[in-house]
């Protein structure tokens, strides 16, 4: 370790130490200073990937659920099988309200949230004035 990191770890034991510091929690993580990078990607050849970490976690959570069964897609097949492709395509419809009840729904919606936002506000204000 260099002795720049070596002299920020010390520095952070013995200010964690500071009943004043305790609530910093310095010396639970000083063992981190000088690592440049997220704990489970140190490096390719010895650690892995998030995304393989969550896919790891995403097939325990299934068969955590479903048990020891092949997981099934919605159609019942296998949920590795890759015969399914899902394609979408987007088309512009128009802007705007289609009718006046929906103009008018949103109009009321949008009226209820800045009245609630202005309450927040007040009662925020009228809190911080009282304390």
């Amino acid at each position: 370790m260099p002795a720049h990191v070596a002299e920020l770890v010390r520095a952070c034991w013995e200010l964690g130490a500071r009943p004043s510091l305790v609530g910093l929690r310095l010396r639970k993580w000083a063992h981190m200073l000088g690592f440049g990078g997220h704990f489970s990607s140190k490096s390719r050849r010895y650690s892995t990937t998030l995304g393989a970490l969550r896919r790891a976690r995403v097939t325990y959570a299934i068969r955590r659920r479903r048990g020891d069964a092949l997981p099934l897609d919605a159609w019942g097949r296998p949920e590795d099988d890759q015969a399914v492709i899902a394609m979408a395509s987007w088309s512009y419809l128009g802007s705007g309200y289609q009718t006046t009840g929906e103009a008018w729904l949103a109009a009321s919606a949008a009226a209820r949230a800045r009245e609630a936002r202005r309450i927040a506000k007040e009662e925020l204000r009228t809190t911080t004035m009282a304390a």
